[in-house]
């Protein structure tokens, strides 16, 4: 069953490259969005079942909008893409709901293989190292 996934990013050529990438692997983007207010609209309008989520948006903290999507759903299973793989970084947004971490540049193997243990599992962390 593939998954639905929402894709935020404020680069347009990083929304290309991970929708390609979501669809290679055999899920279906449903969505995009490039700040918090598109992302809030689209992630109501279309309930995926993974956001996938930049930290670093121009003039927004991707941190913030996890929250958001934390706050309106609990559930809300959101993987994060970022270059800054730091430990503290990562600890930090798993506290805050955070389902996944995925670093930049986005490697289709990794994002495969996350995604197949979305698919696998309700909840629970799915975390890269």
């Amino acid at each position: 069953m593939a998954l639905r996934i929402l894709i935020i990013d404020d680069s347009p050529i990083s929304r290309i490259l991970i929708k390609e990438m979501v669809e290679t692997a055999g899920h279906q983007a449903v969505a995009e969005a490039e700040n918090q207010a598109q992302a809030l609209e689209a992630y109501r309008a279309h309930k995926p079942d993974v956001v996938t989520l930049d930290l670093s948006l121009v003039n927004e903290d991707g941190r913030v909008i996890l929250k958001e999507l934390i706050r309106q759903d609990p559930q809300a299973k959101v993987l994060i893409v970022s270059g800054n793989s730091q430990s503290r970084v990562k600890d930090e947004l798993a506290k805050n709901g955070a389902a996944g971490f995925l670093a930049k540049p986005v490697d289709l193997d990794e994002l495969s293989r996350l995604l197949s243990q979305f698919k696998s599992r309700p909840f629970g962390d799915c975390a890269a190292g």
